[in-house]
């Protein structure tokens, strides 16, 4: 009987062991996982693919030719595997597949050229689907011009082609695939685009949602520590919400979060990027924002909400946590500091700005770490 108790391995903190899965389940999350990172990266699937149907398709062709005495033509085939082969692993391991894929279409469109000239009619007939792939791997224009390169070069340097007549049918044809592969690509690339979109934005309010929010923090971090310009973090939540839609049902409270996404992009700065976190939570990224410019933002922000955002004559109000970004820590760090300090708002009476501690710290010491609006009474929700 297999045992499928896990073992322990250490956990890397110095704190013990934990878990290790074996046997037939480790493997299915290996496999589960792979399977998400396709799903989830569209151009690296199908660089990934494309490398895997290289290998199965031209392998045994390059065996044949090897047995038949075409060392040469053979070895060719061989070298365009393994270059397909190179990139595909490359853009896996390291998720650089636009990169890959231009290194892929230049290895392949060569090798395509050098064996038409070698084998002939049948290496000229490698063409058509190198052309497919050069519009499905790289972005329209550079496959444009590989794609031109290699009409071009067969046309007029291939033996097989032996009169004009021969030689414009070549091209026509050449082009018409292109063609096809130009307009199935841009189509192709408008609708991912628009399905990312969709799928990255809150419907309700058109601020990007929590996918769209973890790509972009991710991306700023890593410019801060680059360049080291400083970056901040908004994180802010309605008061008393729960209340709204219980009193005026929740097509009034839907029009409140739209009321208060319009007043988010009226407040802010060019660069700045707004988040729905889900139900009643906001996110704004503030790119460059020092302590100084946080907290201008933040109480602008507060107080616009506070003037401009009603409910059948109700104020709305908003209680705000802000945090600077440390080098080092990690997307889910920064967010529960933030969200910490939001709290601390809800709990300090709402309807208030909320930051931490280091805020004050250094040149930006006259910032003070708490401000609040008006009072307002304590209710059981929000």
């Amino acid at each position: 009987m297999i045992d499928h108790q896990p073992t322990s391995i250490e956990d890397g903190t110095g704190q013990g062991t934990r878990p290790r899965a074996s046997g037939p389940y480790s493997r299915f999350g290996v496999h589960a996982a792979w399977a998400n990172r396709l799903r989830g990266n569209f151009h690296l699937a199908i660089v990934v693919l494309f490398g895997a149907i290289t290998v199965l398709g031209i392998t045994p062709f390059a065996i044949y030719r090897f047995v038949n005495g075409q060392p040469l033509i053979a070895a060719i085939d061989l070298m365009i595997v393994a270059c397909i082969s190179a990139g595909s692993i490359y853009a896996w391991r390291t998720g650089r597949s636009k990169g890959s894929a231009i290194f892929v279409a230049i290895t392949y469109s060569i090798g395509c050229i050098a064996v038409a000239h070698l084998a002939g009619l049948s290496g000229l007939l490698w063409v058509y689907p190198v052309l497919v792939a050069n519009f499905l791997l790289v972005s329209r224009w550079p496959a444009v011009g590989i794609s031109a390169i290699v009409i071009v070069a067969v046309a007029f340097g291939d033996a097989a082609l032996t009169t004009d007549a021969q030689m414009l049918m070549f091209v026509v044809t050449s082009l018409v695939v292109s063609l096809f592969s130009f307009v199935f690509a841009s189509r192709s690339e408008l609708q991912h685009s628009q399905l990312e979109a969709l799928a990255s934005r809150d419907p309700l309010t058109g601020a990007s949602n929590r996918r769209g929010m973890e790509a972009m923090l991710e991306a700023a971090m890593a410019s801060s520590v680059r360049t080291g310009k400083p970056l901040s973090l908004l994180i802010f939540d309605l008061d008393r919400f729960k209340q709204i839609n219980d009193d005026f049902g929740h097509e009034a409270g839907d029009q409140v979060l739209v009321q208060v996404a319009d007043v988010v992009r009226g407040s802010t700065r060019t660069d700045d990027r707004f988040f729905r976190l889900g139900g009643e939570e906001f996110g704004l990224l503030l790119p460059g924002a020092d302590a100084a410019t946080l907290w201008g933002i933040a109480e602008s922000l507060r107080e616009s909400v506070e003037s401009e955002v009603q409910c059948h004559g109700r104020n709305v109000t908003i209680s705000i946590g802000a945090s600077r970004f440390r080098p080092g820590e990690s997307v889910s760090d920064w967010l529960s500091r933030t969200d910490a300090a939001m709290y601390r708002a809800k709990r300090s009476g709402r309807n208030r700005s909320v930051f931490e501690d280091d805020v004050r710290l250094g040149s930006d010491a006259a910032v003070p770490a708490f401000r609040a609006g008006r009072p307002t009474e304590q209710v059981e929700n929000g």
